[in-house]
């Protein structure tokens, strides 16, 4: 399975060039356990979502049941694939874990021990597409436009509002960038999502507005996700996008940079916004 996919992007160094950029490939998979609830009849059990970079399935899976400890290798008589249905543009994965006849498996083991980590902030939902429903473009007097020359000058007025960084070296910001491109607010979080829901909740009474959001790490799909229920029209950020960000972005019309250096980036949605 494809790991990297191109993108047409603008690559800003002093001026502006035409490139092609490799991104990393970003798909969701649902993990489903069929079972026996009788020697002759076995059911079917939602478990698990979780994004990821296509590949190597099989092993994840296992991994995860391992990590959750909700069923032995003894008791799985197979993990497969079970086809592909269309999310959006891109193509939805599932997998099968079918556990052998006989076999006992202790659910309320896995909902004890079921987990949200801080590196995924949809893993866990059911329905991947439910998360897309309400979703739609940003409103034209939402919108913001930067100068070019201030995106580089972005990660550096983040980094001087995150005290907890200072201290741990450990945690992501999210700022929130006004008209003019002042960072108005931050909030900080071992987990990228995490940060970000921060901000969104503290300034939730204003939103949505003429603001963009200004991300410490990579962009991935629930990032997208999040700043478009929130109305931001632009997301800036230090790290990479991955595919699915930025063919969600290019739906709902926001404006996305990435890959921030000292005098360059990328930008790989929405030339309009930049001045």
């Amino acid at each position: 399975m494809e790991k990297s996919v191109q993108y047409n992007i603008v690559r800003y160094q002093d001026s502006a060039t035409k490139n092609v950029d490799w991104i990393a490939y970003e798909q969701p998979l649902e993990i489903w356990l069929k079972y026996y609830k009788s020697p002759n009849q076995t059911d079917m059990l939602y478990l698990h979502s979780t994004m990821r970079t296509p590949g190597d399935d099989i092993n994840l899976v296992k991994g995860w049941l391992h990590s959750v400890d909700l069923l032995s290798v003894s008791d799985i008589f197979s993990i497969a694939h079970t086809g592909k249905g269309k999310l959006q543009q891109n193509n939805s994965n599932r997998i099968v874990i079918t556990v052998k006849p006989g076999s006992q498996v202790d659910l309320s083991k896995y909902k004890a021990n079921q987990l949200s980590v801080s590196s995924c902030g949809v893993c866990g939902q059911q329905n991947i597409e439910s998360l897309l429903e309400n979703l739609s473009p940003i409103a034209e007097l939402n919108r913001v436009s930067f100068p070019a020359k201030l995106i580089c000058e972005l990660p550096n007025k983040l980094r001087q509002q995150q005290t907890v960084f200072d201290k741990t070296g450990g945690v992501h910001g999210a700022g929130l960038l006004d008209q003019y491109g002042d960072v108005v607010a931050t909030s900080e979080d071992i987990g990228r999502h995490n940060a970000l829901d921060k901000l969104i909740g503290k300034y939730l009474p204003q939103l949505p507005g003429q603001y963009a959001v200004l991300l410490s790490g990579r962009v991935s799909f629930e990032m997208v996700q999040k700043s478009a229920r929130a109305g931001f029209s632009m997301i800036i950020a230090v790290g990479a996008p991955t595919s699915l960000a930025i063919d969600l972005c290019k739906e709902l019309d926001i404006a996305l940079i990435g890959f921030i250096r000292d005098s360059q980036f990328n930008l790989y949605h929405g030339e309009r916004q930049l001045i």
